[in-house]
């Protein structure tokens, strides 16, 4: 009976949520990962020609470059199709009774597709459920509860299901299900069952052979004991896991000719593991981790925690969280593309099921033992809130005599907290970064994730004084409020001027500067001069030619001042030879 009401709390609402709407339109990756799922059902190959030219991508750059065996390129896995080829054939088939579309795309196909994630996503709640409960029996559920309604978990289960997370998640819970009963001595047998699921994931998600790492300490802290048996163990599961990833290793076989590659399809740029963005990956507002779901600070901090009851399970967990944090960090795409919260971390999210356990289980002992402490929490917020209604009211942020709405109070409230402290979900990324650049740390959100040039949205190279994009984020002190210069916006100096240019590299770069005047323009890089020019009454491009050893990698500060006047209407690079 409990197990069942676990089971609607978990899947009903999730249900609910999906009939609620329409069955999605595929877009962006789901057309990938959903063009392997119909070709294999349908035509028995990776051939995708007739999927993309449906999907109208088969135009895209990147898919009329045929690979060395005449199919078009695809950078996704082949994991998340053989996941859903059950419930793609049960759509089929349902398909067919009801009369409509055979041809594979009909929202009965996609409708189905989107439960077999939601189905994945309870099974792995349910087996996370099933671990914690003997461990953390009052903790276990809420734990559960808040991963499925309190991070990304959520929405790859309802809003965008045909995705690969889903999957990825419910394989990671399989792994810790599985690994957790023998974890100090892994029999053949289990070690075994885990190298094939492990395998398994990694052909849904590749970085998901990182847990492969999870009973290979466990076999490691074994070897001393019983080496004969952990060595026979080991092999087993190695032998396991390249079975498990043959699906994969087939597929690129099929489409590019190697049954391995020798660079991530995305580019051989795309992992770059001396080149870490961790302090991005975690706090920028751009899909940072921890500032779009905050309760994973819970994750963490329990699992740091966690080896003071089992010092070495605690230790077992952390190496692969931090690898996995560490290979996200790495990803050329840090910010994973159009990703609600930070997607990546699908797989890591069983293992931080445990520590946010921990965490929830510290919580309750604390309330039991000193309620105080809890309550004087609660007033602690009561107090915020009232000190920052009175800030507003002092400031002429309310009306003094007149309504207003919950919205507007609830808004200058975070204004005032993020112009003070800095955003707390960012919090401390944003201080070391406002110590570092001189700036306020409210500047972070709109700063720590933008490019020049790097990847997908970046700023094409352009810092344009009059546009939004560009103010408050990337103009610094010194400028005049935008006005209107002959037919564009511009600034004025008012003294001297400082903008901000992010880099993914160091690289050579021609700086122009379109501005008009009085008297010469002066330009300095990283508080280095790089040179000046003579100003004219017109808007005019004047150009500087910097070397890369003036620039750094992220944020290089830009400083302009005058001997007379000077307008600027944007700042434009262009990256040399």
């Amino acid at each position: 009976m409990k197990r069942a009401l676990l089971v609607l709390a978990l899947g009903l609402p999730a249900l609910l949520a999906q009939f609620s709407r329409p069955a999605p339109r595929l877009e962006s990756d789901a057309v990938e990962y959903y063009a392997h799922l119909r070709s294999l059902y349908y035509d028995q190959d990776l051939e995708f020609t007739n999927e993309f030219e449906h999907f109208g991508i088969l135009g895209r750059g990147d898919k009329t470059n045929l690979t060395a065996t005449g199919h078009r390129r695809t950078i996704f896995s082949v994991g998340p199709a053989l996941l859903w080829l059950p419930f793609y054939a049960v759509g089929h088939g349902v398909a067919r009774l009801a009369g409509g579309a055979e041809d594979g795309y009909s929202p009965i196909h996609v409708r189905a597709v989107c439960l077999g994630s939601l189905f994945y996503t309870v099974a792995g709640l349910l087996l996370i459920h099933a671990l914690l409960r003997p461990v953390y029996p009052e903790a276990a559920l809420p734990a559960v509860l808040l991963l499925l309604y309190a991070t990304m978990l959520w929405w790859y289960a309802t809003i965008e299901p045909v995705m690969s997370h889903p999957g990825s998640f419910f394989l990671a819970a399989l792994v810790l299900w599985l690994w957790w009963p023998e974890r100090h001595a892994l029999s053949p047998r289990r070690a075994l069952l885990l190298g094939l699921v492990i395998g398994l994931l990694a052909t849904v998600r590749w970085q998901g052979g990182v847990l492969l790492l999870l009973p290979g300490l466990s076999l490691l802290g074994a070897l001393r004991g019983a080496p004969l048996l952990t060595l026979r163990s080991g092999v087993l599961m190695l032998l396991a896991f390249v079975l498990g990833t043959t699906p994969q290793l087939l597929a690129w076989k099929a489409i590019f000719g190697q049954f391995l590659l020798a660079d991530p399809p995305h580019g051989r740029d795309f992992l770059r593991l001396d080149h870490p963005w961790l302090l991005e990956t975690f706090f920028s507002s751009r899909h940072g981790l921890l500032y779009w779901t905050p309760i994973l600070w819970a994750g963490f901090l329990g699992l740091l925690a966690f080896p003071r009851r089992d010092r070495a399970t605690g230790a077992m967990l952390l190496v692969p969280v931090v690898v996995i944090s560490y290979v996200n960090a790495c990803s050329g795409d840090w910010w994973a593309g159009g990703s609600f919260s930070n997607r990546r971390f699908d797989q890591a999210l069983p293992l931080l099921a445990v520590g946010l356990a921990h965490a929830l289980a510290a919580f309750i002992a604390l309330t039991r033992r000193h309620p105080e402490r809890v309550l004087a929490g609660f007033g602690a917020l009561v107090v915020l809130w009232n000190v920052l209604m009175m800030a507003q009211y002092r400031l002429n942020r309310l009306p003094l005599d007149e309504t207003t709405s919950f919205a507007r109070v609830a808004e200058n409230s975070a204004a005032l907290v993020q112009q003070t402290t800095g955003t707390p979900l960012a919090w401390p990324a944003n201080w070391l970064f406002a110590a570092r650049h001189g700036l306020g740390a409210a500047r972070y959100d709109l700063m720590a994730g933008v490019y020049l040039f790097y990847r997908q949205n970046n700023l094409g190279g352009i810092l344009d004084l009059g546009e939004a994009r560009a103010d408050p984020a990337l103009v610094g002190p010194g400028w005049a409020a935008p006005r209107n210069c002959e037919n564009v916006r511009c600034r004025s100096l008012v003294t001297r001027g400082r903008l901000f240019a992010p880099l993914d590299v160091p690289e050579a770069l021609g700086i122009a500067v379109r501005a008009r005047g009085q008297g010469s323009l002066s330009l300095a890089v990283n508080g280095s001069g790089v040179g000046g020019f003579v100003l004219g009454d017109r808007l005019a491009e004047h150009r500087l030619d910097v070397p890369k050893e003036r620039f750094r990698r992220e944020i290089n500060e830009l400083t302009l001042w005058s001997d007379g006047s000077a307008d600027v209407d944007r700042v434009v690079f262009t990256r040399l030879p």
